[in-house]
């Protein structure tokens, strides 16, 4: 008999429990996302999307390097009644996120997503997991349902977006295997996409106006850059003019810094 991995039984369970419609809220999902130009954009998209396609209202998105650095994200998109749960979670719980146990992070990474309802269906969680949950999420919150998604993010990092709801039954078994899908999905259009807007805007430009930011990074002056391309010195001013404002930079150097992130 041929042994298969959890990645695989993990995608068999995903496809037995997904419907016609299940595909198709996945693809409105996906629909809504994937015209972002940054990963600021798509962060943003991700947000809306759920809460206009699963009906989630209270949604946040955490990013960092590491897995564990998720969850010290200093400027995390909170939307709905996780911006208020923010300053408690910062201060008192992100150590004892539920999402943040050794049985929630193997769900993470084998399926893309883990909720609250399979880890307690597990068994007992860890003593600070179930105050977590019990305290934070439950007693003052009312948040009865509770999952996370992970989303691969440009360079190797990550993300974990969490959803959360009164209602304890608000995710069933085809909400959160649309969800699984979704994580890869979601995964394949955020990788490439540059991390700023900035960085979007440079990839926008034409190729004559890449050729300027180039020269600018390198550190040459407007007349070095309009004997080195052949124009006037004039057209370089305006060049450059142009080129701030479609960035957002305030400055050559500014400018410079941005493209030397953009060669990374």
């Amino acid at each position: 008999m041929t042994a298969t991995s959890p990645q695989s039984r993990a995608r068999s369970s995903m496809r037995a429990a997904l419907a016609r419609d299940d595909y198709a809220r996945a693809f409105d999902v996906l629909e809504h996302c994937d015209s972002a130009p940054s990963v600021v954009d798509f962060k943003e998209n991700v947000v809306d999307a759920l809460q206009q396609h699963f009906a989630l209202k209270h949604v946040s998105f955490f990013a960092g390097a590491t897995f564990h650095n998720v969850f010290g994200d200093i400027a995390p998109l909170t939307e709905g009644k996780t911006s208020k749960m923010l300053p408690e979670y910062r201060e008192r719980w992100a150590r004892y996120d539920v999402f943040g146990t050794p049985a929630a992070t193997r769900q993470l990474v084998s399926s893309g997503v883990s909720s609250l309802a399979e880890l307690t269906s597990l068994g007992p969680l860890p003593a600070s997991a179930e105050a977590y949950v019990r305290h934070f999420l439950v007693a003052t919150w009312r948040m009865e349902t509770a999952a996370a998604m992970r989303v691969e993010l440009p360079d190797g990092h990550l993300a974990l977006v969490g959803m959360f709801d009164p209602k304890p039954d608000k995710l069933g078994i085809s909400e959160v295997a649309t969800l699984r899908l979704l994580s890869r999905q979601l995964s394949v259009i955020c990788r490439s996409l540059p991390m700023s807007r900035s960085q979007a805007a440079v990839s926008r430009l034409s190729e004559r106006q890449r050729q300027v930011v180039r020269l600018v990074a390198d550190g040459l002056s407007n007349a070095q850059i309009a004997e080195a391309l052949s124009l006037a010195e004039d057209s370089v001013k305006k060049y450059v003019s142009r080129i701030l404002g479609l960035t957002g930079c305030q400055s050559r150097m500014e400018l410079a810094l941005l493209a030397r992130s953009c060669r990374t």
